[in-house]
């Protein structure tokens, strides 16, 4: 499924490649309408490849595209996922869970309450919604390695400085240096003792249907749109409609996990 969707980067790539066929017809004809061409080739696949997820549901408005992947599809809002099933539509739509504060930091009576307002409200929604957490652990060895790299480095001028004729620098120097070295090592031993980090996303979503498909979509936006406020003031956190790719990209993680090295797709 991921192969039939049209992400950014492929969007970009393609322009890209039509630029260098115009480069290549520049260097061949030494055409200045070729060359103007290639210029504003260049300027759209940069501005695609940088703010896409915004271009190209505007341009999918506007001209009234319908994507399809499969029995879905998504309209030209981008915003919901559509799929008729016998003489009904389904439309699904998604929204990013972005806690600002975590359990850990409030009191237990502030987490009974804060649980106890939570289900009150979700209890108090007459459709059905799904809230996700994908979690993934943090490899930190890069992270270390850096902190090692940067303890070596600083040992390395220390040494070197203590080698040195005595000078009005040098104390500083070497004070600075050892406070670096001390950093580091306490950097690297909470590493080792702590608790392992894990990387979370939440999502949540819901689904509305009806005989009409334009019905259908609207009802999944105003769920959707309910269900920000619910959430968003019983937890006192942000809630963001996704649209475009992210949305897509919750759409497929209903069906596949991603690995752990492609989850930098966590940052929206």
């Amino acid at each position: 499924m991921h192969g039939e969707l049209v992400t950014n980067k492929r969007f970009a790539a393609a322009v890209v490649a039509v630029q260098v066929v115009l480069l290549a017809a520049i260097i061949f004809t030494g055409n200045e309408a070729v060359a103007i061409a290639a210029v504003i080739s260049f300027v759209i696949a940069a501005a695609v490849w940088r703010f896409g997820f915004l271009i190209k549901p505007a341009i999918a408005k506007s001209a009234h595209v319908i994507e399809g992947f499969g029995k879905y599809e998504v309209p030209d809002s981008q915003d919901v996922v559509v799929k008729k099933e016998g003489n009904k539509y389904y439309a699904s739509a998604y929204l990013l869970v972005r806690y600002t504060q975590s359990s850990t930091e409030k009191t237990a009576e502030q987490i009974a309450i804060s649980r106890q307002s939570y289900e009150r409200a979700l209890s108090s929604l007459n459709y059905v919604y799904k809230i996700s957490n994908m979690v993934c652990p943090v490899d930190l060895t890069p992270y270390v390695d850096k902190i090692k790299e940067k303890r070596s480095n600083a040992e390395t001028k220390l040494s070197e400085l203590a080698s040195l004729p005595a000078s009005s620098n040098q104390g500083g120097e070497m004070a600075r240096l050892k406070r670096e070295i001390e950093s580091c090592e306490s950097q690297l031993e909470r590493i080792q003792s702590g608790e392992r980090p894990m990387r979370v996303l939440n999502y949540a979503m819901t689904c509305a249907s009806s005989h009409s498909k334009d019905d259908a979509i609207a009802r999944a936006r105003q769920q959707a749109a309910e269900l920000k406020t619910v959430i968003g003031s019983t937890l006192d956190t942000e809630i963001i409609v996704l649209a475009g790719d992210d949305m897509k990209r919750c759409f497929e993680w209903e069906y596949m996990l991603p690995e752990r090295g492609e989850t930098e797709e966590f940052t929206y």
